[in-house]
This record gives structure tokens, C-alpha cells and sequence, in this order.
């Protein structure tokens, strides 16, 4: 294995670990445990690949390559001589390869227009937590809730309790009454029930508390308890509630909410949260490993938000996809960020490969050719990773829960628009027109 090849892949797997290990600055504990769970996993397979995989080539030969028969590479200076038509046997991908390093302006400018377009889905992205809803239709569960759903309310299933405190509340009838009429005026409740409809005024435990300090009540909504529309709803009314009850002289009351509308709803914060912190960490550590490559500090720039506009882009699509061609009322919370992270790590992978290849022409070819040279010979590799990759998430469709093929459709999109059009078309246009930070021969 030549020392520059075994450079990249231990570059690239370092920039995948560190990237995934970034989840552990989460506070949720599934994200700490994902994260360093896949960087150990990362680890493991790079640790395989600079040991196990060159002993079992030396071991085997051209054998392990059946049935195909390799041939001899030519000599690093009769390669530096050729044309990056002569150095690569795929016309149409050298085409457009050299297209993007003769126009790169125009290029890049195309993929941006593109990847923009499909990441305007994150514009209209409503995040729930679709658990009865994502179950197969056949399940007994997800009848269930349809039976529900067609006779009650489908905040049946699973009430939010509003539990209001205070001194001597139970004395105070007409307030919790008149509180319990300001909550009925929200039309996105099929019903609240109270005090209002205990016939007797002794505090009993059911509604008022045996103490007289409490007070509860259960909100039933009309939509799905666990549903991004539910959930929006619950932040609304946490938001006003102060206002309603200092309105209906409880000012001094303190109130808190139960149930798991409010268990998701919490959750869902937590993630948006933990993906403000993760995210610049997993950011700073894909740069570093970029910088230490390049030797540069521009290029791992736009490098970087080429990643992210590819992740964005794959995100979108998600969102058009599930949220619009099928019509499904929410995408579930969990696509987006543990896609996020995997799709980030990933894509640095490319980028890693890709620029480390193009670097190595730029020292023996102007920048330009080395871009369709590298860019042409790194782009095979780089698709039949792409695809492998897509071909092993979209497994995860055949789990029949919504969430993993939303997960399995983010991913694949994801890996097939960062393979065939980021990194072996934006990439080398980008390159071409900001360069790597770094002189680059002229012949």
C-alpha cells in the first residue's frame, strides 16, 4: 500500500470517528450512546482496513480480485505525463469532470441551484414522534388507535395533564372553573375535564388534590397526541398559560405538564438542543482533519459547506418525499438528527479521498488538470462507495416501522447525492475556482 494511500484512509476514518464521537457532548443519553458506539465502530473497520485487508492482498494476489485481472500501473512520471483523457477509461466521466474544471463558475453555480431546491423541503418540515402512527397497519396497536381515532378523539389515546399549584387553590372553585373555560376555547382540545365536573365540593383526589393545593386537569386533543401538530399546540399553550392564569386571579399559581405529548414535546427540544452543540463540534473536527490534509484553512471552508448543503439537500428531499408526494402529516424527530450526524461523517470521508487525490496530481499538473485527473480516477472509487453504502441503509426499509424507512430513504438519497453530484462535481468546481490554498505547479 503506497504511504500517501494509506495517509488519505487514515485521515478519512479519523474525520468519520471524530465526527460521530461529537454526539457525546449531547445531553440526551441515546445520542451519547450512539455516538461513541459509531466511532468505536469507525475505528474498528479502519484498524482492519491499514492491517488485515494489505495482509490478505499481499497473502492472495490477483487472486482476490477474480475474475477480473487487474493490470501494472504505469510509472509515476509516464502518469504525469498523460492527458486526463489517456489517464482515465471512462470518457463520459472524465467529460463532465473536465467540464467542471473548465467551467467552474457555471458548474457550481448548477449544483447549488439544485441542492438548494431540495433542501426548500426543510422549509415546510413538521418534526413528531409518529410512534402508534409509523406501527405496520396490521399491528394490534395501530388498530387499535384507528378504532380510536373513529369513535373518540384520538387524544384519547394518551390525555396531557395540566397540574396547576397553589396554597389553598381548592377553595378558589370559580378561578379553576373559569381556567378550565379559558382552556376550553382553544379549538385544537376535543375536551377538558376539571373541576367543573366534580358534582361535589370536597377536594376527592381525582381532580383536586386531598390537600386543596392542587389542581388538575386533562386536555384531550384532536389530533394525534404524539403528532407535530399536538406538539406545537402544547409549546402554544405553555407559552400563554401564564397569562390565563394570572387572568383568572391564580398569578402566584405554579403549573406543570404531564403525559407524552409533553414527554415528546420535551424530548424533541432536548434533541434540537443537543444538535446546537453537536453540531459545531462535529463542524470544528471535520475542519481540523481538513486543514492538517490540505495544509490550508480556506479550502476545508467551503469543503465543509459543501457537506452540509449536500446533508441539507438530502434532508429536504426527505421532507418532499414523506411529507409531500405521500402525504404523511409529520416526519419523525429522530431522521433528521441521526441522519444529520452519519450523513456529515460520511461525506467528510469523500472529501478527504478526494481532495487528498486531486493534492497529489497538483504537484506534478496545473490545478485544473489535475482536477479532471484525480477528480476522474477518485470518482469510481467514490460512487461504488456511494451506491454500496445507499444499498445497505435502504435495508433498513425492510424494518415495516415508519421511522426506519425514513431513516433508510434520508440516507440513501443522501450518499447518492453526495457521490454523484457534491463530491464529483461540485467539489472539483469548487476546487477549481478557489483552489486548495496552496501553490500548485504550472508546467
Amino acid at each position: 500500500m503506497a504511504a500517501e494511500l494509506l495517509g488519505l484512509i487514515c485521515i478519512a476514518g479519523l474525520t468519520v470517528c471524530l465526527a460521530s464521537a461529537s454526539l457525546i457532548v449531547a445531553h440526551l443519553g441515546f445520542f451519547q450512546a450512539f455516538g461513541p458506539g459509531t466511532a468505536v465502530a469507525v475505528l474498528v473497520g479502519l484498524l482492519v482496513a491499514v492491517s488485515f485487508l494489505p495482509a490478505a492482498l499481499a497473502v492472495t494476489g490477483r487472486r482476490l480480485y477474480w475474475p477480473a485481472r487487474p493490470g501494472i500501473e504505469l510509472p509515476a512520471a509516464a502518469a504525469a505525463e498523460e492527458t486526463p483523457d489517456e489517464h482515465v477509461h471512462r470518457p463520459r466521466r472524465t467529460r463532465i469532470i473536465r467540464l467542471a474544471a473548465r467551467r467552474p463558475k457555471t458548474v457550481a453555480l448548477a449544483c447549488v441551484v439544485v441542492l438548494l431546491g431540495c433542501a426548500s423541503g426543510l422549509l415546510r418540515v413538521h418534526l413528531g414522534d409518529p410512534v402508534i402512527r409509523g406501527l405496520p397497519a396490521g399491528s394490534e396497536a395501530r388498530q387499535a388507535y384507528a378504532q380510536l381515532r373513529r369513535g373518540f378523539a384520538p387524544g384519547m389515546l394518551s390525555p396531557t395533564v395540566l397540574v396547576v399549584e397553589q396554597r389553598g387553590l381548592g377553595r378558589d372553585r370559580g378561578a379553576l372553573d373559569d381556567l378550565q373555560a379559558v382552556l376550553r376555547t382553544d379549538p385544537g382540545f376535543a375536551g377538558v375535564l376539571g373541576a367543573a365536573q366534580q358534582p361535589f365540593r370536597g377536594p376527592a383526589g381525582a381532580v383536586l388534590a386531598r390537600s386543596g393545593n392542587a389542581a388538575r386537569y386533562v386536555l384531550i386533543s384532536r389530533d394525534d397526541p404524539l403528532g407535530a401538530t399536538a406538539l406545537r399546540r402544547l409549546a402554544g399553550l405553555r407559552g400563554i398559560l401564564p397569562g390565563a392564569l394570572a387572568g383568572v386571579g391564580l398569578g402566584d399559581a405554579r403549573f406543570g405538564l404531564a403525559g407524552d405529548t409533553a414527554l415528546s414535546l420535551e424530548t424533541l427540544e432536548a434533541a434540537r438542543s443537543d444538535m446546537q452543540r453537536v453540531a459545531p463540534v462535529a463542524l470544528a473536527a471535520v475542519l481540523l482533519m481538513l486543514a492538517v490534509l490540505l495544509r490550508a484553512l480556506v479550502a476545508p471552508l467551503y469543503l465543509a459547506a459543501a457537506s452540509v448543503l449536500a446533508l441539507a439537500a438530502s434532508l429536504g428531499l426527505t421532507v418532499w418525499v414523506f411529507e409531500g408526494l405521500a402525504g404523511r402529516a409529520d416526519t419523525d424527530y429522530l431522521v433528521p438528527f441521526a441522519a444529520g450526524v452519519l450523513l456529515l461523517a460520511l461525506g467528510s470521508d469523500y472529501n478527504v479521498f478526494l481532495t487528498g487525490r486531486i493534492r497529489q496530481e497538483a504537484e506534478v499538473r496545473p490545478l485544473r488538470e489535475a482536477v479532471a485527473v484525480a477528480g476522474a480516477r477518485a470518482a469510481r472509487a467514490i460512487t461504488v462507495a456511494g451506491i454500496v453504502l445507499a444499498l445497505s441503509f435502504s435495508l433498513l426499509a425492510l424494518v415495516p416501522v415508519r421511522t426506519f424507512r425514513e431513516l433508510a430513504f434520508a440516507m440513501s438519497a443522501g450518499l447518492l447525492i453526495d457521490a454523484f453530484l457534491v463530491r464529483t462535481v461540485l467539489v472539483p468546481a469548487l476546487i477549481s475556482l478557489f483552489g486548495l490554498g496552496r501553490r500548485t505547479p504550472r508546467r
